[in-house]
């Protein structure tokens, strides 16, 4: 009997229906990342989601199934929905790829466009790097790394409450469970307002589907497909006087961007309409009056908004530089510290064995890595010679072996991090890496920048995204060979639905254009170009300085008092930083949404109750009503 039940688990932690449960509820989840990445470059995870839609649905069916879904097929659901779902930040196809296709000239050997065929090469080419390295990472950072996993957390006490598992009957120790039942998370999911840092209530899965249900057809059928579509001016409404709105003061009625504020609740929210009010109330204006930026208030050339760009990328920068920075140096300041413990020797030199331990551990997992990842690269290399052809005669093998030694690294990075790092800080980073690997007068050396970038922050960003599904499976008890089986198969099925979403978009809307006004592909691509020597426009170097001190300064506060109660009313750089790079009318929403949800939770006494599910649903309602709306463009 005991030698039955490991096959058992297994049999009924992979199972086919849970993985097409899986890949129906991921492209969902890709559309929605692909509209709000091309839109402001954003994305979502959306765990909790996936664990709803694949549970309500096994009951919607329940009358034609022999067994009811198991607690470990949720998990499975879940992985193979964020695998496949989030191949379109993986893929770069929010940033690099549109830069490619649209934004870069033929002074710089663009554009760079490639059919479907190509385009899906390229992202089956990357779907593997987070697989691979964050199956080589799990055992250090799931399973032994103390690390807080607050979003993992919400997912797992979702999944119990649904199948009414108590804490008592799940497969953690109850010490352990106490530890996540009490976490707690200080730093912001800005990378794509994806990860639910609240706390999730007990949740029946009928309300729950009843609330998604109402916030798709709110925001999808109603809002999206109907009233912005015949009232356009709903997307720009000039809730400041005519004025201001020549100023970019406007406010979009988008239901999206108001559940995204729900999700990442008020203080995050706010955070960023500050950054909002300092880049497009103080700083446009004056660089305007001076004559630094003589062009169009939104042009990104030479408007106010592609000379404050600068201060937002240096907030970014600085940001993503300490934390990598503490990451880096934490260990030994800890090792450092045990040491000074002159009255504890022995303790001392129990944490000089673990601290060694755990360094031997992570070198160990990092040149495995570097073994396990070789067939991958050389798969890569093959799609990608195939896909960026003669334009890219550099990209040989000694580049994209560079390229696959940064994904380690940041892998390592986001995993460790928990993909809380934002996408564009990583992009950042990376794209400074290989700025110093290319000849400045190669014509093609922005398209090399940009894609050797992509391609190191690919493995990375999917990495702290797989993360979390092994860390749910962990306190599930679920099998992580099922896991990685599952987030394999999503993957390549997400690379071919993201890549057909992409190019229907693309094919219908001006890129960029009103809708589609694809910031993350201007931030990226204004980082390669400035790297590669074009320079800093007129002006700007102070104020990027000061932006820099002030995030540097901010970080290093919010990391040192973290469990003050004063902290979360700092903004932190990110933060800072997205509502400078984002127009407005996007920040002024998601702090509505921000508000409305702490006004609900404070009336309700500190519940969240089924707030989230439905903000999720004005996410997921007004992408998939997008995909309609395209049959009704002339």
């Amino acid at each position: 009997e005991k030698d039955g039940q490991p096959r058992e688990m297994e049999d009924r932690g992979f199972t086919l229906r849970a993985i097409i449960s899986g890949l129906l509820v991921g492209v969902l989840i890709s559309v929605s990342n692909t509209y709000y990445g091309l839109r402001v470059g954003s994305g979502s995870r959306m765990y909790m989601v996936s664990g709803l839609l694949g549970f309500a649905g096994f009951k919607v069916l329940s009358r034609y199934t022999t067994r009811a879904l198991h607690p470990e097929e949720n998990v499975l659901i879940i992985s193979v929905a964020t695998a496949t779902g989030c191949m379109p930040l993986t893929a770069g196809l929010i940033g690099a790829i549109p830069a490619i296709e649209y934004l870069i000239g033929p002074s710089e050997n663009g554009p760079l466009v490639k059919g479907l065929g190509s385009l899906t090469l390229w992202s089956i080419g990357l779907c593997f790097f987070g697989i691979v390295f964050t199956a080589l990472l799990r055992e250090q950072f799931v399973e032994r790394e103390p690390l807080p996993w607050p979003g993992a957390r919400a997912a797992s006490q979702l999944i119990r409450t649904l199948h009414r598992i108590s804490s008592k009957q799940s497969t953690l120790p109850s010490s352990q469970v106490q530890e996540e039942d009490g976490e707690t998370s200080n730093e912001p999911p800005t990378r794509e307002f994806h990860a639910v840092s609240h706390g999730v209530d007990d949740i029946d899965w009928e309300v729950g589907m009843n609330r998604l249900i109402q916030g798709a057809i709110g925001s999808g059928i109603f809002v999206q497909s109907v009233v912005l579509k015949f009232v356009p001016i709903l997307h720009e409404l000039p809730v400041f006087g005519h004025g201001a709105a020549q100023w970019a003061w406007n406010m979009d009625l988008s239901p999206g961007f108001l559940g995204q504020g729900i999700v990442i609740g008020p203080y995050i929210s706010l955070h960023m309409l500050t950054g909002a009010i300092v880049g497009w109330g103080i700083l446009a204006p004056y660089a305007k009056s001076r004559g630094w930026a003589p062009g169009l208030v939104d042009d990104w050339t030479a408007g106010a908004r592609g000379w404050i760009i600068w201060v937002s990328m240096a907030s970014l920068l600085a940001d993503a530089s300490v934390k990598l920075g503490w990451f880096v140096l934490r260990p030994v300041w800890r090792y450092y510290l045990a040491r000074g413990n002159s009255h504890q020797q022995t303790a001392t030199a129990g944490g000089d064995y673990t601290w060694r331990q755990s360094q031997e551990e992570e070198d160990q997992n990092y040149r495995s890595g570097e073994s396990g990842a070789d067939p991958e690269i050389l798969a890569d290399e093959e799609s990608h010679s195939h896909t960026l052809g003669e334009r890219t005669p550099l990209l040989d093998s000694r580049r994209t072996l560079q390229s696959q030694e940064t994904i380690l690294r940041k892998s390592h990075i986001s995993t460790r991090t928990l993909g809380l790092a934002f996408l564009v800080s990583l992009i950042v980073l990376s794209q400074l890496v290989f700025a110093a690997l290319i000849s400045h007068s190669n014509p093609s050396a922005v398209i090399i920048n940009l894609i050797s970038a992509a391609m190191a922050v690919a493995g990375a960003s999917q990495s702290g995204d797989l993360a979390f599904d092994l860390k749910i499976g962990s306190m599930m008890g679920a099998s992580p060979d099922a896991q990685t089986h599952g987030q394999l198969i999503g993957s390549v099925f997400g690379a071919f639905i993201a890549c057909g979403i992409y190019k229907l978009y693309t094919s219908r809307y001006a890129i960029p254009g009103s809708l589609f006004r694809v910031p993350s592909a201007y931030l990226v691509l204004s980082t390669s170009r400035l790297l590669l020597g074009h320079g800093l426009p007129e002006g700007v170097g102070p104020f990027v300085l000061a932006a820099a001190v002030f995030s540097i300064v901010s970080s290093v506060v919010k990391m040192r008092y973290e469990d003050r109660r004063w902290e979360k009313f700092i903004p932190s750089g990110v933060s800072f930083a997205i509502g400078i790079y984002l127009l407005p009318s996007y920040s002024i929403t998601c702090a509505v949404g921000g508000l409305i949800y702490e006004a609900y939770r404070r009336y309700n006494n500190n519940r969240q109750g089924t707030t989230i599910v439905f903000a999720s649903g004005l996410i997921l309602g007004e992408s998939v009503a997008s995909l309609v709306m395209l049959a009704l463009l002339e």
